[in-house]
């Protein structure tokens, strides 16, 4: 009994050793990419393991798997379709800008890289601003509204056509800052990471507080509001100070979450929803359920 339980206990700890080789060779071989679609991933399951745990809205089950579904369809959509028109090669482009820009002259080290970082998350502010006040981009941007659930997945829900511009104003920003394409995909991806973070469903003790420094799941609700008034704020992606400073910071809580009069859409709906200038979207069926809080 004694040898085969010090048996079984050899071959696992092999079997966690061989692992652990393995993970630790598979990191060495990694590109930076995969490594960040993994910390994505990683962040994208953490998230929704919290809002499931602690969630702050309830919606039905029935509206949450058809938001999650939805959501996950059109990420996944978006990712393959972006990859098969190469638009990410448009970086390549840029890159021939590095060294020419507004922050050329800056030593490579953090105080570049601090500051590629703040006038990102400017430039995003002022973009996400943008989409809300110009009617050609609402056209894109309100398919992100339109979710009737606020969890962690709506951060992955965007209209192709929305992404494809908002990658020509990363191309922009690269060209005119001189900056390296590399460190603004790699700030990108961290801004990503905030974004999943103020889209879960939930809240914590001194959220309040931390909303001074940054836009916190509180704060960003109320930009998923149905109504204009509410919704028309709070357009910060990392720092909070852009709205406080540019008069844009709404507390309290949203009257409703979502689109008046737009029901939920299945995949396929979400794209054409997209490409038509008709706010209301209406479906037979009708999904939207509570949305009390916790």
């Amino acid at each position: 009994m004694i040898r085969h339980a010090l048996d079984l206990n050899f071959i696992v700890g092999q079997g966690i050793d061989l692992a652990a080789t393995r993970g630790t060779e598979w990191v060495a071989e990694a590109r930076v990419e995969d490594l960040l679609a993994l910390v994505f991933i990683t962040a994208v399951v953490a998230c929704a393991h919290l809002e499931f745990r602690q969630p702050f809205l309830r919606p039905g089950l029935r509206t949450l798997k058809h938001s999650y579904f939805t959501n996950v369809c059109t990420y996944l959509f978006n990712d393959v379709t972006l990859s098969l028109l190469s638009i990410p090669s448009l970086y390549l482009v840029a890159q021939q800008f590095s060294g020419r820009g507004l922050l050329s002259h800056l030593p490579e080290g953090p105080v570049q890289w601090l500051i590629t970082f703040l006038l990102l998350d400017l430039i995003l502010y002022a973009w996400h601003f943008a989409t809300h006040h110009f009617d050609w981009l609402w056209l894109f941007h309100k398919v992100h509204h339109s979710d009737r659930s606020f969890n962690v997945t709506t951060g992955l829900r965007f209209h192709m056509g929305e992404l494809i511009l908002e990658v020509f104003v990363r191309v922009a920003f690269i060209a005119v800052t001189g900056v390296d394409a590399e460190l603004v995909l790699f700030n990108q991806a961290l801004i990503s990471l905030f974004v999943l973070f103020h889209h879960t469903n939930v809240t914590f003790p001194h959220e309040a507080l931390l909303s001074r420094v940054i836009i916190v799941p509180r704060l960003h609700r109320m930009h998923h509001s149905d109504l204009r008034e509410e919704h028309d704020s709070n357009y910060g992606a990392v720092l909070s100070i852009w709205d406080r400073l540019f008069g844009t910071l709404r507390e309290g809580e949203p009257h409703a979450i979502g689109l008046k009069e737009v029901d939920e859409q299945r995949f396929a709906d979400l794209i054409k929803y997209g490409f038509t200038s008709r706010n209301a979207f209406r479906r037979a069926s009708k999904l939207v359920e509570s949305t009390e809080e916790a």
